[in-house]
């Protein structure tokens, strides 16, 4: 059985479109702490350089001015292990230097897998900012290709990314459904039981090929057999 963590960044907020458990892991990042106060949410932990919100003595701090390379530390993550631990209304707060190579949401996402996560969904991550929204369909892509699932919400669809796999849906699907490449390349692409079919093609991440297909109320299938596909669909009426 996955175990879900459940972040929610300062983004637009559509609400939790699927009942809460016992044992999820929930994160607010930086200001979507204020959401789940709103929510009457208590999360596991509260991380960010708290820039989109003030709570009274938390601040990401870089100090003096200072010669840094940024991208040293990407693939190792190793500022998690020294970020400034404080209790706030009896929550963890992790607050990170606003000097950084990960957003927030990056952030979260790998302490989530520190904690022994495997299945994501975040929520407020859409919004004004659109660099923010693409960086949130890189991080599906980076839980992908590590055989994890993350799932990104708006206010209708989801977005969720897949890696040489393939994924089923059920008949209580409709509306539209898109498959586009996130890789250079995808190999072997193959959509079944949606209104266009198409068999072992391979799409590019340079043309939306791929947009406005359509579920029509069966048992539907999407495989890519090498890359990563985002997949965009509307929430399923339940």
């Amino acid at each position: 059985m996955t175990k879900r963590c459940i972040i929610v960044g300062a983004g637009e907020y559509f609400g939790i479109p699927f009942e809460l458990r016992k044992d999820d892991f929930i994160i607010a990042a930086d200001g979507g702490y204020e959401i789940l106060k709103k929510e009457h949410i208590v999360p596991d932990l509260c991380v960010g350089d708290f820039d989109s919100m003030h709570v009274d003595g938390v601040k990401g701090s870089t100090g003096p001015v200072k010669d840094l390379d940024i991208f040293s530390d990407a693939e190792k993550a190793d500022y998690l292990n020294h970020l400034e631990h404080r209790i706030v209304d009896d929550v963890p707060f992790r607050v990170i230097d606003p000097v950084k190579n990960d957003p927030d949401m990056l952030a979260c996402v790998r302490i989530g897998i520190q904690e022994g996560c495997d299945e994501f969904h975040l929520l407020g991550g859409t919004g004004n900012r659109i660099d923010h929204s693409i960086a949130n369909l890189q991080i599906l892509a980076f839980l992908s290709r590590q055989g994890m699932h993350g799932y990104l919400y708006n206010a209708r669809q989801i977005i969720t990314a897949i890696t040489n796999e393939s994924v089923q849906f059920g008949p209580e699907h409709h509306g539209y459904f898109s498959a586009l490449s996130f890789s250079d390349e995808c190999h072997g692409v193959t959509e079944t039981g949606f209104k266009y079919i198409i068999h072992d093609v391979t799409l590019n991440n340079l043309m939306p090929t791929g947009l406005s297909n359509e579920f029509v109320g069966t048992n539907s299938e999407i495989c890519v057999k090498t890359g990563t596909l985002l997949l965009i669909y509307d929430q399923p009426m339940l």
